[in-house]
C-alpha cells in the first residue's frame, strides 16, 4: 500500500479589502493635522493682535493723562480729577467747564470761591438728568458732607429721583434736564459756623452761604417742574467744603417773610435753633432741603 505523503498546508493569502483602508486613514490624519496647525496659527495671531491693541490702548491712556501733575486731559485742556474730588460719569461740556473752575479755585482760591465752585459743581451734576441711566444714580454725591452721604443717597433714590425711570420711558434720555448756565445771586461769603446735631458728638465748622440761580437747556422736558435757584450752607470739613443744607428759594423767601430773617439768617427750618440740620420736605420740589 502506498503511503500518501501529507502536503504541507498553503498559506491564506490576506483578503485584498484589508490594504485598502490604510491610504484613506493616512489622508484622513493629515488632513487633521492641517486643521490643527491652522487653528494654532489663528490663535497665534489672535494673541498677537490682541497684545497690540492692549498697548495702544495703554498708550492712549497714559497720553491722555499727560500734561500737568493736575491730570489735563490731552484732547480738552480740562482737568477729570483733582487732589479732593473727581468729575462725576459722562459730563457735560458745562460741568467740566465748572469742574476746572473748583479745580483752579484748590490751588490758590479763598475760601469762598472754592465753597462757590463746589456749589457750581454739584447743581450741575444733580439737576442734570441726561447723562443718567437710571433713578438709581444721584448726581454730585461726593459733594454732601460725608456723614450725611448715605442718608442723602437713599432719600434722593425715593424722591425726587423716583420719577427718573419714568421721564426716561416717557421723554427718552435725550430730552431729560440739563444744566445749561449757573450764576450766583448774591455774593458768597462767610456766615455763621455750623454745628451737625445728626452725628454724636455734634462737630462745629466754618461755613459759607452761596446763593445761585441756573437754567436749563432748550431740550429740557419739564423744566419747570425742577428747582431753578437754591441757597446752599458749604462748610469747611478739615479741608474739603462739603455742602450740609440747601433750600430752595421760594421756601427760604417764604420762611424769612414770616419769621423776619436775613440773607445771612435765614432758614427754613422748624427748629429755633438755626444751625440744626433740616429735613427734607417730601411735598415742597424736587430738592427743597437738604437731608438732614
Amino acid at each position: 500500500m502506498s503511503q500518501q505523503k501529507e502536503q504541507p498546508a498553503k498559506k491564506k493569502t490576506p483578503a485584498h479589502h484589508t490594504h485598502v483602508t490604510a491610504p484613506a486613514k493616512i489622508k484622513h490624519r493629515k488632513i487633521n493635522q492641517y486643521l490643527m496647525i491652522a487653528l494654532l496659527a489663528v490663535c497665534a495671531v489672535s494673541i498677537i493682535a490682541l497684545i497690540i491693541n492692549t498697548v495702544r490702548v495703554v498708550r492712549t491712556s497714559s497720553a491722555s493723562g499727560q500734561g500737568t501733575a493736575d491730570g489735563m486731559t490731552a484732547n480738552t485742556g480740562q482737568s477729570m480729577k483733582n487732589d479732593v474730588y473727581i468729575i462725576g460719569n459722562n459730563p457735560t461740556d458745562i460741568e467740566k467747564e465748572y469742574f476746572q473752575k473748583l479745580t483752579d479755585a484748590l490751588k490758590g482760591g479763598t475760601p469762598e470761591e472754592i465753597a462757590e465752585a463746589v456749589v457750581y459743581n454739584f447743581v450741575s451734576d444733580y439737576f442734570t438728568w441726561r447723562n443718567k441711566d437710571g433713578n438709581y444714580e444721584v448726581g454730585g454725591l461726593q459733594y454732601i458732607y460725608a456723614e450725611k452721604y448715605s442718608k442723602f443717597e437713599e432719600w434722593n433714590r425715593w424722591y425726587p429721583n423716583s420719577d427718573m425711570d419714568l421721564y426716561i420711558s416717557q421723554f427718552g434720555r435725550s430730552n431729560l434736564i440739563q444744566v445749561k448756565e449757573i450764576t450766583t445771586e448774591v455774593p458768597t461769603f462767610r456766615t455763621d459756623d455750623f454745628t451737625v446735631l445728626s452725628v454724636d458728638p455734634a462737630k462745629t465748622f466754618p461755613c459759607y452761604q452761596v446763593q445761585v440761580a441756573w437754567t436749563y437747556d432748550e431740550a429740557s422736558q419739564n423744566a419747570s417742574d425742577f428747582p431753578n435757584r437754591m441757597r446752599f450752607q458749604v462748610v469747611d470739613h478739615d479741608g474739603r467744603y462739603e455742602i450740609v443744607e440747601f433750600y430752595d428759594m421760594p421756601s427760604v423767601e417764604a420762611w424769612e417773610a414770616e419769621n423776619g430773617g436775613s440773607e445771612s439768617s435765614a432758614s427754613p427750618d422748624a427748629s429755633a435753633d438755626p444751625n440744626a440740620s433740616a429735613e427734607p420736605d417730601a411735598s415742597a420740589s424736587p430738592a427743597a432741603g437738604s437731608e438732614g
